[in-house]
Parts: C-alpha cells; sequence; structure tokens
C-alpha cells in the first residue's frame, strides 16, 4: 500500500486563479477540450489560464484548472456616458462586439477596466459598450459664456466616410475676437471620447458677412453618444486653451436615446 502512494503522481494546483475564475478539479475522461466546451470559452484561453499544466494533452484525475466560474460574470461598477451594459454570451470577443457596432475595439478596451486581458472574455461577464449614433448627424452648441451674443452660435457635423472612418467638422459664427476670452488668438474645435481622451484642431477664418471659423476633423470609428464637442479659445504660441464658448454632447444623434 505504501509503495503505491509513494508512486502516485501528485496532483497539480494551481496558486491562484485569475479573476472570474474558480477552482475545478478534474476526472476521468475530462480533457482541455472538452472543459472548454463545456464552460464556452476557446481552448487557449483555458490552457493560458492554466500555466501549472505543462503538458495541457495531459489531464490527471485529482488535477485543479482554473475555469469560469458558474455564479456570474465579471460587472463593471458604472459605465461612462453614453455607455449601456452588455452582457457577453458564447462566441463574444471585443473585436467582434466592436465590429457589429461599427465602432473602434479600443473603445470597449478603455472603458473595461475590470476586464484585465481585454482578450479573454466569458459568457455572463458584463461590458460597458458604447451607443452607437445615426449618421450623418448635425447638433447645435449651447453657449457656455455669459458674454457671447446671441448670435453666436456653433454646429457639429458628425459623418461616416466610405473608409468607415468617422468626421466630425466644427462652424461657429458670429464669436467675438479670442482675445475676448484672455490672451488668445485662435479658436479650437475639439471633440472629448470617453476612455481615449480627445481630438483638437484650429478652426480657420473665414471670409463672410459674419465673422465664422471651421475645420473638419478625420479619425478611427470613434465617436458614439456621450462624446462631448467644444469650441473654445486658444493661443497658437503656447498651446493652451481655455474654457469652452461652445459646447454640446452627441446624444441627440441617437434614435430613441
Amino acid at each position: 500500500m505504501k509503495a503505491r502512494a509513494r508512486g502516485r503522481t501528485q496532483a497539480r494546483v494551481p496558486s491562484s486563479c485569475p479573476p472570474g475564475f474558480g477552482p475545478y478539479t478534474v476526472v476521468p475522461g475530462d480533457t482541455m477540450f472538452q472543459l472548454a466546451r463545456r464552460y464556452q470559452i476557446s481552448l487557449d484561453v483555458i490552457i493560458n489560464s492554466n500555466p501549472h499544466i505543462p503538458n495541457p494533452n495531459v489531464l490527471i484525475p485529482g488535477d485543479v484548472l482554473c475555469v469560469p466560474t458558474p455564479e456570474g460574470g465579471r460587472i463593471p461598477t458604472s459605465c461612462p456616458e453614453g455607455y449601456q451594459r452588455y452582457t457577453v454570451v458564447a462566441g463574444d470577443t471585443i473585436e467582434r462586439i466592436a465590429g457589429r457596432l461599427g465602432l473602434d475595439a479600443g473603445l470597449i478596451v478603455a472603458n473595461n477596466p475590470h476586464i484585465e486581458d481585454p482578450n479573454i472574455i466569458f459568457p455572463g461577464d458584463v461590458l460597458c459598450v458604447p451607443i452607437p449614433i445615426v449618421f450623418p448627424c448635425c447638433v447645435i452648441l449651447e453657449s457656455r459664456n455669459a458674454s457671447l451674443s446671441a448670435d453666436a452660435q456653433a454646429v457639429t457635423l458628425a459623418q461616416k466616410l466610405t473608409n468607415s472612418n468617422h468626421a466630425i467638422t466644427f462652424t461657429a459664427i458670429s464669436l467675438p475676437p479670442p482675445s475676448t476670452f484672455g490672451n488668445f488668438d485662435q479658436y479650437e474645435g475639439f471633440v472629448g471620447i470617453p476612455g481615449i481622451g480627445g481630438f483638437g484642431l484650429v478652426l480657420q477664418p473665414v471670409q463672410t458677412e459674419l465673422p465664422s471659423w471651421t475645420g473638419t476633423l478625420q479619425f478611427k470609428p470613434l465617436l458614439s453618444a456621450g462624446n462631448q464637442v467644444y469650441v473654445l479659445p486658444g493661443n497658437s504660441m503656447t498651446g493652451v486653451s481655455g474654457s469652452p464658448v461652445l459646447s454640446t454632447n452627441l446624444n441627440a444623434c441617437v434614435e430613441d436615446l
């Protein structure tokens, strides 16, 4: 009896499991492939989650593996404005979810810090996903400065281009000289994107009957509900920008938001 005990292979046990995983004890007949199908994850995911098993083709009854916990997935504490919760189903990847929304996967990665590895998500995980907008869409910016006259207005046009990239055009009219607001000599347009930061450009003056400024930004498919758009004064020499004088968001570009 003692000789057999000394010759028995010792079960392999992980020191810990990744978030969203728990221990599972291997029984006769188990394989990595079968367990991956049972838990609706890819074979690579279950192999990578169990580095204490050097040969994934050889499992021993009594081995302990890390597998997705059945009681539920990982849930964010909150989502940014313009995002909604989505529960992952079998076959989902962040790339596929982003593709269905017509948006860049980086938006989902950046706004789901509770998912430590964006390449590994499981059925039951809850993600914050952007609410897509309908293109083209035009929104009017609202005054944020009491010194602006009622004639001072701005609009933005959001577009989806034929190459699937996004563009946003700013047009402002009847603004006072930028120096009205301090040591500034230009106007800038800016779009703020949760998790990404944003993009800005210098608006070019246009010779018309009313003083006007305009400019267009092009970038990856990043525009969604909740994005903030601003017109603000700036200094071309120092790179310093002032407070927004006109702003709004793109919520009005969503159907039935």
